[in-house]
């Protein structure tokens, strides 16, 4: 490749009296596409893609059915158009319309008092990754509220703290999550790729990874997939599907460790070089003994051997099994393990994937090419933009984001730092997407006013008091990078339409806001000014890229993170404290407990977590919706038949209850219950059951949800390292009329 950016238009050349207009969805979808408006007298009449052939040189980025889905989102009859106020009790969806200027007056006034009477800690930022572009995104509300003298800051990521948490931990602060895997590119290297609750066919996972994978499989790479699902990315490319129980995940790949050391076929040269804590002559100087990951894996200080037949009990994968893949992945050479968010999300996340950091250290396949960190994001990362800046918060007021409900129902009383009685929520559904939404919508009572900024009546915003209408991606200029760190490539987000009704831009609500409470220089740049400014350390013809629409970067220098730490380790050190792949963490040796939220043992370990009671034997793991972007898109009728709503059941948990397919069910839980379809399939193990999460919660009278929402059955409870649990869970299975 050229090392020049390259600008370029894949869009159709417009019709007579059309103007055809280049963007991408700003949604958190894992996907960053080409989405092509096509404009007649002021309207989008339709929606194109990149149609270009694949080419890995120089791949096109096609849209999916949620790209092309996003003109009936734009002109959805709910679509808020005008500020409105709360009229019935909370929740009834009854509001008036108002002015603007009414409505910023409430929300600026009830902003001061709420500071006055009880501290900025009593405002929550509920905001989150609705917009997630570089100029109109999360940091306009999150400056406003920094600039108003701080908030209380939800501070973990929903999708993948413990990734976050593993990779800063394992690999060092210095290296970003996004960065920290490998580009797409270098699949085709891999002898075999072992893909381990990571279904790209599913979730996207970064624009064109699945037309990578199948090249890589064309050229005969083997792909075995771990999952409690045969995914839509198993059934595509795994030469074998494993089945695993949900939350067990670090149990197995411990036990591929036990055998790979035990048949010596872990690389020991490489481990002395450029690992931490593999065996006790690689431990820091003052580690106890007994401490390195070799001594874990043997029993040596439990008394109990990590072996297949220990991690079957567990896991429920034949001990069998876990020999030969273990066997397997130490004498392919080179062998890739690529993990998902989703084992993550769970009671011990972190311990996943740093467990299967550890197992791609031990064998030598990090930073090598064909080999990969046990990371599934790119290596080029995201960084190459700036954010519009958000600041600091100038308070110390940090929850963990799963903890939203109880942090709400018990504030102070139950050991938080503050007491919310403002929650103010522009892009983030919050209520939905964190868990346990029964107990948040239950808890609102404490709260004194909440403000919704956003598209429509979301299962958040349908409980503020006041709504403020936000633009859409299409009536606003905006830019953005790939979504999965891989691909080294830009996308403009060139404006199609005027704002709908009396939608106004996030950054101009704020700027306004601000005025009205005595903020200044909360925004004294226009549109242009900023994006120019966040794009000039990487764009060199800012027409250029405004009016192709595309810029492509030269690819990175390697392919594969790490590469420069194991090709030239004197040169290029890990920014972990020792310099090396962290396996026995320092930093945890030191901090066990570095959030308040649990112990974390500084290697690699299977904590025993699972307790089904009696009244819930069914675990529950949540996956993406293809017709969804987390909640977005979900009160879209025709995008919906993408990818229908329901709950997966083995046959024999289905016959064992009387349910048939296509049959409604209610799931329960310790924490509520839903109303979806069965879905009777030999595609899921037995014992678990699975829902696509985002559906908006729907509760009828008697408080038991009627659209299939997840959350309204998973527990509010966070992971040690800050990450959500919703793959930790069990739940039980009734045809609705029982």
């Amino acid at each position: 490749m050229s090392m020049q950016t390259i600008y370029e238009a894949p869009r159709l050349a417009p019709k007579p009296g059309e103007r055809v207009v280049t963007s991408t969805c700003g949604h958190n979808c894992g996907g960053r596409c080409v989405v092509n408006a096509h404009v007649n007298d002021g309207r989008i009449t339709r929606i194109t893609t990149d149609a270009r052939a694949w080419n890995p040189d120089h791949p096109p980025l096609p849209a999916c059915a949620r790209g092309v889905g996003q003109i009936e989102r734009t002109y959805h009859p709910d679509r808020l158009q005008y500020p409105m106020r709360r009229t019935g009790p909370r929740g009834s969806g009854q509001f008036e319309r108002i002015s603007w200027d009414e409505a910023l007056d409430e929300v600026a006034g009830q902003l001061l008092r709420v500071r006055e009477t009880y501290g900025n800690g009593a405002i929550l930022d509920g905001s989150r990754s609705g917009s997630l572009s570089k100029l109109h995104g999360r940091s306009t509300a999150l400056r406003f509220l920094h600039m108003f003298g701080g908030c209380t800051n939800l501070w973990s990521s929903m999708s993948n703290q413990a990734e976050i948490f593993s990779v800063r931990t394992v690999y060092g602060p210095g290296i970003n999550f996004k960065a920290a895997g490998r580009e797409p590119t270098d699949y085709i290297n891999s002898k075999l790729i072992l893909m381990w609750g990571w279904s790209p066919g599913d979730g996207t996972f970064g624009t064109g990874t699945m037309p990578y994978l199948k090249q890589a499989k064309a050229a005969g790479t083997r792909f075995v997939c771990v999952d409690p699902r045969r995914t839509r990315t198993s059934r595509q490319l795994a030469d074998e599907h494993i089945f695993i129980r949900p939350s067990t995940d670090a149990a197995a790949l411990i036990s591929m460790a036990q055998v790979i050391v035990s048949e010596g076929l872990h690389d020991q040269a490489y481990c002395d070089a450029h690992v931490l804590g593999f065996d006790e002559a690689g431990l820091p100087e003052g580690a106890p003994a007994g401490a390195s990951y070799r001594s874990y894996l043997m029993g040596e200080g439990d008394g109990i051997r990590k072996t297949p037949e220990w991690a079957s009990e567990i896991t429920g994968i034949p001990a069998a099994t876990i020999r030969r893949l273990a066997i397997e992945f130490g004498t392919a050479k080179p062998a890739a393990i690529q993990c998902g968010y989703g084992p993550g999300r769970t009671a011990f996340g972190e311990q996943f994937h740093r467990a299967a950091y550890a197992l791609a250290a031990i064998t030598g396949n990090v930073g090598i090419v064909g080999g990969n960190s046990g990371v599934s994001n790119g290596s080029t990362g995201q960084a190459f933009f700036k954010s519009f800046p958000a600041g600091e918060n100038p308070i110390d007021s940090n929850v963990s984001t799963p903890l939203l409900a109880d942090l709400l129902e018990r504030g102070t009383g139950g050991g938080y730092p503050a007491d919310i009685k403002l929650i103010y929520a522009a892009g983030g559904d919050i209520f939905n997407q964190a868990g346990n939404t029964p107990k948040t919508i239950a808890a609102l009572d404490n709260v004194e006013f909440i403000v919704g900024q956003d598209h429509f009546l979301t299962p958040t915003t349908r409980y503020a008091d006041i709504v403020l209408p936000a633009t859409t991606f299409w009536e606003r200029n905006d830019v953005h990078v790939p979504w999965a760190g891989a691909g080294h490539y830009a996308i403009y987000m060139d404006k199609a339409i005027e704002p709908m009704g009396e939608c106004r831009n996030d950054i101009d609500i704020f700027a306004d806001l601000a005025a009205r409470v005595g903020i200044e220089g909360y925004n004294d740049k226009s549109e242009e000014e900023w994006l120019r400014e966040l794009t000039a350390d990487t764009v060199d013809d800012f027409e250029a890229f405004r009016d192709q629409g595309v810029a492509r970067f030269p690819a990175p220098e390697d392919a594969v993170a790490f590469a420069k730490e194991i090709r030239e380790p004197d040169l290029h050190r890990f920014s972990t404290p020792s310099g090396k792949i962290e396996v026995y963490s320092t930093t945890l040796a030191e901090n066990p407990n570095p959030y308040g939220l649990g112990v974390i043992s500084p290697t690699p370990t299977w904590v025993p977590h699972l307790h089904g009671a009696d009244d819930y034997p069914l675990q529950m793991c949540s996956a993406k919706s293809r017709a969804r972007t987390h909640s977005i898109h979900g009160n879209q009728e025709k995008l919906r038949k993408v990818d229908p709503d329901n709950i997966w059941m083995h046959p024999d948990d289905a016959d064992a209850r009387g349910i048939h397919d296509g049959q409604m069910v209610k799931v329960f839980s310790p924490t509520g219950a839903t109303i979806l379809p069965a879905k009777v399939t030999a595609d899921i193990a037995p014992g678990v059951t699975s829902m696509r999460e985002g559906a908006w919660f729907t509760p009828n009278d008697e408080g038991i949800d009627t659209e299939g929402a997840t959350n309204a059955i998973t527990a509010d409870v966070s992971a040690a390292c800050g990450a959500t649990t919703y793959n930790t869970g069990f739940v039980d299975v009734r045809p609705v009329n029982v």
